[in-house]
């Protein structure tokens, strides 16, 4: 089916939330009632109405009678705010066995403007054969015209060139971007930030969240890139910093296998995860806190490739999926509490199960957590921590199967290429030997290793980099300058060793490419420092009082936009693009090839 026609479909559905009563009261039957609150929208703005469709269906072998319907809607972001609202309805009838009622109601008219930009919940209450019910059903949240409710990636053309600005997500909707600048020879900034030197944009939640995202995905592509374009590989992926270079090297569009929501209520991701699987997108989520984002994060991660995923896959003729993640649970951010509730089952990496996680980048998680989500004192956790995979990097056994199993689905010839790692590092080390494979493949179109660019999460671009005669090394800035120079000297060196035995890695241009927003002055001084110790002088350093933003009003001085200036300037974008294209991607059997070189991590096709 054509992914044009599934958008609408999944534009138009309702958000819901069911529950199912007890089965006893006072020792006597009673019907086992299921109901949901459908709201006719997710998002709000002033003066506008919410309406909603309520949902009764009589599930058992008896009859009941069914009254005393009230909805309550109330600030779930702000336990402290007194504003609430009811709407009492007349209704009252009887269900007989397998029976449904829906009734229509307005809830609200004419939002109004003293109303909080935040979530507020929908409340069910009713009598069921005089056993009064109270269960929460939904959410909605209340916005203003500058807030994002998912992913945004711009397109302005500069010359003919396009250059790709993200806003809101953050390392997986950026490896869209970044997809879409490798393919396309063009440019992109990392984000727009929320603050100066600071972190992107938040993207609130709604309960279609993930359903947005993904749809977001793939009409993106299927913009940039044409509808009907054959493309030979996809790769299924988070957005850890070396997956731009192996997007690069591959020729291949990233579909995320997450997205990153800023929410304030565990409800909130509840009610995203029963929406999104409700709708036949299997899910799980990860919720915490980043220091980056003023409000609570969760990674809402694919447990199956949704239906529009499939459709892009069949849409463009893939050959090859490449299934990449790190599979470790000692490393990165994986300690984690489980939410308990009725929803979820006890298998691990249930569809619908939350976790809670506690990456140790606060001096006290439980306190921040209790802070920046305000209902989470209102679940239970169980008692122990547990390890689960890496909250951003990671991919669990459940994942790999499934990707596998929903690609070979859509057409048994695809071959299915999962690349995995115990131990992140090694595939963050994948970004220089990918790009140092690529350019000895090319070697008749490259003149040899001129430098090492020092990327600090997330900065990068790929197509330029490599054109320079640049191989990345690519690092997490809050770890020591002694261990990012080390890892040049006994990681990247070793391979361009391997690959250009010739180069002299002492002369190498050294170009720390920090910005204000990544790594900044601090960190470019420390490695500076770091590498003169070692004797290296050779460097290039950048403007550290810039972010890495797109904004040509304040003048020519981010990263990108030098970059730009500097194509533009010399050989061209045409150039550029006539250049890369030209270029024999890497193939499985490359990677392969790596992976026996250089050990760490695995590579297997079915």
């Amino acid at each position: 089916m054509n992914v044009k026609f599934i958008i609408p479909i999944l534009m138009i559905l309702f958000f819901s939330c069911k529950d199912v009563n007890q089965k006893k009261l006072n020792g006597q039957d009673i019907a086992t009632v299921t109901t949901s609150v459908k709201l006719n929208k997710g998002v709000y703005k002033t003066g506008e109405n919410i309406k909603a469709d309520l949902v009764f269906k009589n599930d058992s072998l008896i009859s009941t009678s069914i009254g005393g319907i009230t909805i309550e809607i109330k600030n779930i972001s702000d336990p402290a705010d007194s504003w609430s609202h009811k709407v009492q309805l007349d209704n009252s009838f009887e269900l007989s066995k397998d029976d449904e009622k829906i009734i229509s109601a307005t809830l609200l008219n004419n939002l109004p403007e003293s109303l909080k930009e935040e979530a507020y919940g929908i409340y069910l209450r009713y009598n069921n054969n005089d056993k009064i019910v109270t269960k929460y059903k939904t959410f909605f949240r209340v916005v203003n015209d500058d807030e994002l409710t998912v992913f945004d990636i711009k397109t302005d053309f500069v010359n003919d060139v396009p250059v790709y600005k993200l806003d809101g997500g953050m390392s997986a909707e950026y490896v869209i971007e970044k997809s879409a600048e490798n393919l396309t020879s063009g440019i992109s900034h990392s984000w727009d930030v929320n603050a100066p030197g600071s972190g992107p944009n938040h993207v609130l939640g709604t309960p279609n969240y993930l359903e947005k995202s993904v749809n977001k995905t793939v009409d993106f592509y299927n913009k940039t890139f044409g509808e009907n374009t054959e493309i030979e590989t996809v790769l299924i992926s988070s957005g850890f910093p070396s997956i731009p270079y192996i997007s690069n090297a591959l020729k291949a569009p990233v579909l995320p296998l997450h997205f990153l929501v800023s929410v304030n209520t565990v409800k909130e991701i509840r009610t995203i995860l029963e929406t999104a699987n409700d709708n036949d997108i299997a899910s799980y989520a990860t919720l915490s806190h980043d220091p980056s984002v003023p409000y609570a994060v969760s990674w809402i991660k694919l447990l199956e490739l949704p239906q529009v995923y499939k459709d892009f896959i069949k849409q463009h003729n893939v050959k090859n999926i490449v299934i990449l993640g790190a599979t470790g649970t000692s490393g990165g951010e994986t300690k984690a509490k489980k939410i308990v509730y009725d929803s979820t089952s006890n298998e691990e990496y249930a569809n619908r199960s939350i976790y809670i996680m506690y990456p140790g980048t606060s001096p006290d998680d439980v306190k921040t957590l209790d802070k920046k989500i305000a209902d989470l004192k209102d679940f239970k956790q169980q008692d122990d921590y547990i390890q689960i995979a890496d909250w951003e990097s990671g991919i669990n056994q459940k994942q790999l199967d499934n990707f596998s199993r929903d690609a070979k689905v859509v057409d048994s010839s695809i071959k299915v290429t999962t690349i995995t790692a115990v131990d992140l590092g090694r595939l963050y080390a994948l970004g220089s030997y990918s790009t140092l494979a690529l350019m000895h493949k090319n070697k008749e179109k490259f003149d040899g290793v001129k430098g090492v660019i020092f990327n600090p999460y997330l900065i990068s671009h790929p197509t330029i980099e490599a054109k320079k005669g640049f191989v990345p090394l690519l690092y997490w800035q809050l770890v020591g300058p002694n261990f990012t120079v080390y890892n040049m000297e006994n990681d990247v060196f070793k391979a361009v060793k391997h690959f250009y035995p010739e180069t002299n890695v002492k002369n190498l241009k050294l170009w720390l490419n920090s910005t204000r927003n990544f790594g900044a002055v601090w960190s470019a001084t420390n490695l500076k420092k770091e590498l003169t110790k070692k004797g290296y002088t050779n460097f290039i350093e950048n403007n550290y009082t810039v972010d890495e933003v797109w904004d040509l009003s304040d003048g020519v001085e981010s990263p990108s936009e030098l970059l730009f200036k500097e194509v533009n300037d010399s050989y061209g974008f045409q150039n550029l693009k006539k250049w890369s294209n030209s270029l024999k991607p890497l193939t499985i059997k490359d990677i392969e090839e790596l992976s026996e070189i250089f050990g760490g991590f695995q590579v297997e096709t079915k």
